[in-house]
């Protein structure tokens, strides 16, 4: 196994997911929710299907259990996504990246949930950590920044938990489903679903698909970003993560995804000029400090 190179895919998946969420923000004023699905996951779809076409990727569904594979695909990319984009256009960025870093706290009270398990102390210590930092920046955020709406941070929540079960499915998916066709799915799932509610709103809204398509200035300024969430953040981001997983312990692998909290975070703050306050800081101290405990105490565990 290579592990330094499990270690840099850690770190390139987390550095891509930690600026998708300024790219999205950027996007989000020019483009309204849905146009910016439809376009991302288009991109990424149209890019697997060259890739599988050109005989680089290979996906075999027959005889696979498709209604599994379905149902990780509404956790994510369908109702993350949905979720997320509607939560980054009613927060700052910095908030939504400290909510979303409570993800691994919440997985890890799920799988204790549906495996029966009980928490030690130490690791419901570390949970709670978690959970009150989220609370902190729900709580005190909005009070600091005129951009954090309450919907807002109710969509990034949703968001969040929706990650939680794909986390769940997807583990499920991986006995039946390789990683190249768990995302090949993820990405047509999320072309069809959010093509067909962008598509509509232009039609209703200005009687053609011009506004969409044909009025290419409208979308100049924000075209990096749409190739960047289309082909980095959506497809290499999850090869990577796959990757990483085959290099390293899925503990191991799990650790990167405290470094998207703090890389958007910085990118918040550094690149958009966003507000940081103590809430905020002292919500990244407490999720980060509480998924390290957590996750210490389940390597002790699993060394006992």
């Amino acid at each position: 196994m290579n592990k330094m190179g499990g270690i840099l895919a850690g770190i390139g998946y987390s550095t891509i997911f930690g600026f998708s969420f300024l790219m999205t923000k950027e996007a989000l004023e020019v483009l309204n929710p849905m146009e910016l699905l439809a376009m991302r996951f288009v991109i990424a779809a149209l890019l697997m299907s060259i890739l599988a076409v050109a005989g680089m990727i290979k996906v075999n569904f027959k005889g696979k259990p498709i209604r599994l594979l379905a149902l990780m695909c509404l956790f994510q990319p369908i109702a993350y996504f949905t979720f997320e984009t509607y939560g980054l256009a009613n927060s700052a960025t910095n908030v939504a990246g400290i909510i979303l870093g409570a993800l691994p706290a919440g997985v890890a009270i799920m799988e204790a949930l549906l495996l029966k398990e009980r928490l030690n102390t130490l690791q419901s210590i570390g949970l709670a950590m978690s959970i009150v930092g989220v609370i902190f920046v729900a709580v005190f955020g909005q009070g600091y920044n005129n951009e954090t709406k309450p919907i807002g941070v109710l969509f990034l929540t949703g968001s969040m938990l929706s990650a939680v079960f794909f986390n769940i499915t997807s583990k499920k998916a991986a006995e039946s489903f390789s990683p190249v066709e768990r995302t090949f799915a993820m990405m047509w799932s999320a072309a069809i679903c959010f093509s067909i509610p962008a598509l509509w709103e232009n039609i209703k809204g200005k009687g053609n698909l011009g506004y969409l398509f044909g009025e290419w200035n409208r979308t100049a300024g924000v075209w990096g970003g749409i190739v960047y969430l289309g082909i980095l953040s959506s497809v290499g981001a999850f090869f990577l993560i796959n990757y990483s997983l085959s290099q390293l312990k899925a503990s191991q692998s799990a650790v990167f995804t405290n470094l998207v909290t703090v890389i958007t975070v910085l990118a918040g703050v550094l690149i958009r000029k966003e507000q940081f306050n103590w809430s905020q800081g002292l919500s990244v101290i407490l999720i980060i400090l509480g998924i390290a405990v957590a996750n210490s105490s389940f390597r002790d565990k699993a060394k006992s």
